[in-house]
């Protein structure tokens, strides 16, 4: 009789997969019960030759051996070691031997898909790994990216300017000097006929908020060319190139769309002096870059591009950068003057409710050193405080008060002073109004209060009439005169002094070793008094008389506020009480209060006889 074997193999993952012509499916249906018996036993059954058939099923991990003998069939668990003994047991008795294999379950079919047999879970470990690095490494190249160019797109693209200059108030002459240049980008043809080229740069320079990127934009906006707007910083990095790689894409954009307008905002963050050091090595090659491009190479004269640069320090500029050929033009842009001022403020005006009171002249004289940007804000700050009081126009009161809150803070009405605090800084107060009113050279005192405002316990605000572009040496000593008044009001009345006068002080000594050090106005007036302000060889001794020569001022300075309020004790009682009484006090209760003001010829010449 042939025997057929059905022989099993343990696969890689543990199972046994068997190689048979037949597989048995189990056992049939309505079998006789099986009895458990030791493997050993069932293994010498097998040897034997006793058994009839054998069968093998169950996982790699949990075998069952079921041996059929005389209609009876055994079961023993067998390990997955010993499934090759079952093996040569059967072989040597010759017994036919059927493995059954586990029925699937859904934890062993849900990681395949239906008909192919992929595994999501070997393809994820096999190809997870490399996905998540590829991922990593695109994340980085775009964070890089970004960091070291990115970012700088968007500057590159051409804007339109809508800025035209009559939105440019209060710089007349300096707007026509550039307003050559739209003229030119307008017009080339013409002034190329007259052999006339286009200034390659222009740079304005003056305090912060006169206007310079406003002019830039009216430039563009004006000649009607595309307008590329940077800022100086924005071609620092800590990445090496990157600043001279940003100069050459603007430089190409603005090429391609020329003519055009560059303009860069705060153009000393790149165009420092060159100092040779490594650590500045980005910013020099940055610099070297513009340079070059400005010398424009590869620049149409029929297409021109005109750089405009502004900055607030424009004797930190690198020599190279600001000579001819490069910038041709330097611009200075400064503080408007009264007129200026007043055409500036009817620009931020003429959409606010202004009441009849409210002259704009006199907003204008009360704002001397003021830039536009500062005059913007007054206006919006004015809004402000009319909104606040509940009032549908804006009154001179709401200037009045928007100023001091610009320069001082807000009121901090909060902070409540004990008796003799508030009653020393009233008369501290009232010491700065006194001998500014009656110091005909010092700016017309506008408002006293002891309402607490910024860091400040009192405030004493002394607003001029006038421009003026020179100060004289009595304008000086009254300045400072008025300074230390509070001081001298303390030692006066309560015979003690306090840390009130801090800030007073501070700026004295500032003024004092101006006027010493630098304009020669120290006390007595003589010859040595010149020498102090004379750079010489030795500088400690140089500081030293300087140093000494302020002292005098300030000490002469307080002794003439002391002797001032001594002589008008009263007047400085009678105002403290009003101070104390109404907290603050506005310049008409001063002019009631103290009577007629002092008047002096500023600039009278002396007689011949005097």
């Amino acid at each position: 009789m042939r025997i057929r074997y059905h022989v099993a193999a343990l696969a890689l993952m543990g199972a046994l997969t068997v190689s048979s012509v037949a597989v048995a499916a189990g056992p049939p249906p309505g079998a006789a019960p099986a009895i458990g018996a030791p493997l050993s036993t069932l293994l010498s059954r097998l040897a034997d030759g006793h058994a009839s058939s054998a069968a093998l099923a169950g996982t790699s991990g949990a075998l069952t051996l079921r041996v059929t003998d005389a209609g009876r069939v055994y079961v023993a668990p067998v390990l997955a070691e010993l499934s090759g003994q079952v093996l040569s047991a059967a072989q040597t008795g010759h017994v036919p031997l059927s493995v059954t294999p586990p029925a699937p379950t859904a934890a062993t079919v849900r990681p395949y898909l239906s008909g192919g047999g992929f595994s999501l879970g070997v393809w994820l470990q096999t190809w997870g790994p490399l996905i998540l690095l590829t991922g990593l490494v695109g994340v980085s190249a775009a964070a890089l990216r970004m960091a070291g160019g990115g970012r700088f797109r968007h500057r590159v693209r051409p804007v339109v300017s809508d800025t035209k200059f009559d939105d440019v108030a209060g710089i007349d002459e300096i707007r026509d000097d550039v307003a050559e240049i739209s003229h030119v980008l307008a017009k080339p043809a013409v002034y190329r006929a007259l052999g006339a080229t286009v200034p390659k740069g222009v740079i304005l320079h003056g305090p912060p908020g006169t206007g310079k990127t406003l002019l830039a934009k009216a430039v563009a906006g004006e000649a009607g060319v595309p307008f590329f707007s940077v800022s100086g910083s924005e071609f620092v990095e800590v990445y090496a190139g990157l600043g001279s790689k940003r100069i050459r894409a603007l430089f190409a954009a603005a090429r391609k769309a020329a003519p055009a307008v560059i303009y860069i905002d705060e153009i000393d963050a790149i165009g420092g002096r060159r100092t040779g050091h490594a650590s500045s090595g980005e910013r020099e090659q940055t610099l070297d870059q513009l340079l070059s491009e400005i010398d424009g190479f590869r620049t149409d004269p029929a297409k021109p591009v005109v750089v405009l640069a502004s900055t607030n320090r424009i004797d930190d500029l690198d020599p190279a950068l600001v000579r001819s050929g490069r910038f041709d033009r330097k611009i200075a842009v400064g503080l408007p003057d009264r007129r200026a001022r007043r055409e500036i403020l009817d620009v931020h005006l003429r959409t606010r409710p202004v009441s009849k009171r409210a002259d704009p002249d006199r907003v204008a004289a009360m704002t001397a050193g003021l830039a536009g940007a500062d005059l913007a804000a007054l206006c919006n700050e004015a809004s402000f405080e009319a909104a606040r009081a509940g009032d549908t126009q804006i009154d001179i009161g709401h200037f009045r008060k928007a100023l001091l809150r610009l320069a001082g803070g807000p009121e901090r009405r909060s902070r409540v002073l004990s008796r003799e605090e508030r009653r020393l800084v009233a008369y501290h107060e009232m010491g700065h109004a006194l001998v500014g009113y009656m110091s005909p050279s010092c700016d017309p005192v506008e408002r006293v209060t002891v309402i607490p405002q910024g860091h400040a316990l009192g405030v004493t605000v002394a607003l001029p009439t006038e421009d003026r572009f020179l100060a004289t040496r009595t304008e000086c000593m009254e300045r400072l005169r008025m300074m230390l008044a509070g001081r001298a009001a303390e030692e006066l009345v309560f015979g003690e002094c306090t840390s009130g006068a801090g800030d007073d002080l501070k700026r004295a000594a500032v003024l004092a070793r101006h006027m010493a050090g630098d304009l020669a106005m120290a006390e007595p007036r003589t010859d040595e008094s010149l020498m102090v302000a004379l750079p010489q060889a030795d500088g400690d001794q140089s500081a030293h008389d300087v140093e000494t020569a302020a002292q005098i001022l300030v000490r002469t300075a307080f002794e003439r506020a002391m002797d001032m309020l001594v002589c008008h004790r009263d007047l400085l009682e009678n105002g403290a009480a009003m101070l104390l009484e109404h907290e603050a006090l506005e310049s008409e209760d001063l002019a009631t209060l103290f009577g007629p003001r002092p008047g002096v010829s500023r600039l009278a010449p002396v007689s011949e006889n005097a």
